[in-house]
């Protein structure tokens, strides 16, 4: 008789895996279904030896599977340069035709952004992350900053930044604004994740991406 926990666990953790390493985005999520999963395939009849590997397997390759993954689509590896006392919230915007271009050095994309953290790009959306992230002074002097999933202000060094989430926004009478957040987390100060201050962003996103497409 099959092992009906065994493979319902099995599976969740598989697509988990396929999931995560084919968008950074879904890690999050995708972290709270490898946990059901890695409970169903505990509960089930089969040996400790087999449940170890099951669960143990895919947290182990996770990191080499994405880096192979990111290697077959050729994924162009991004820098950030970010004005060095900024701190909230970073936002690309993707797909205006009124956008900046991004062009390469040493073989990287460079993004840089402006002092209100919002940037607009004349290009597809992009949900790989394989970035380096550094905060730029006014001489030019570049201080890097370390990328965490989750930011703990009592456990961690700041400068750091956090991968935020990704959407679109409805326009009204416009097509609809496609974009990706990062959280940047600078000196002594805390981001205040806040729904009023979300929606104030919201807005700011709008007024400039609507002078962009007036251009």
């Amino acid at each position: 008789m099959k092992d009906k926990a065994y493979i319902t666990g099995l599976l969740l953790i598989a697509i988990t895996f396929i999931a995560c390493v084919i968008s950074f985005w879904l890690l999050f999520y995708g972290l709270i279904i490898f946990i059901i999963g890695v409970v169903f395939v505990w509960f089930s009849k089969k040996s400790v030896k087999t449940k170890l590997f099951s669960t143990i397997f895919p947290i182990l390759f996770y990191l080499p599977s994405t880096y192979l993954f990111l290697l077959a689509y050729n994924y162009t590896p991004k820098t950030f340069l970010i004005p060095a006392d900024f701190e909230g919230t970073l936002r690309i915007v993707y797909e205006e035709k009124c956008g900046v271009t991004l062009y390469k050095e040493n073989g990287r994309q460079i993004l840089k952004f402006p002092e209100s953290g919002i940037l607009i790009l004349n290009e597809k959306f992009d949900g790989g992350i394989n970035n380096a992230y550094y905060l730029v002074d006014k001489n030019g002097k570049q201080t890097k900053v370390e990328q965490v999933l989750n930011f703990n202000s009592r456990i961690k060094k700041l400068p750091l930044i956090e991968v935020g989430g990704a959407g679109s926004l409805g326009v009204s009478g416009s097509e609809e604004i496609t974009f990706s957040d990062f959280n940047v987390y600078n000196k002594d100060t805390i981001v205040i994740k806040d729904f009023r201050i979300s929606q104030q962003f919201d807005s700011l996103t709008k007024d400039f991406v609507k002078k962009c497409r007036m251009k």
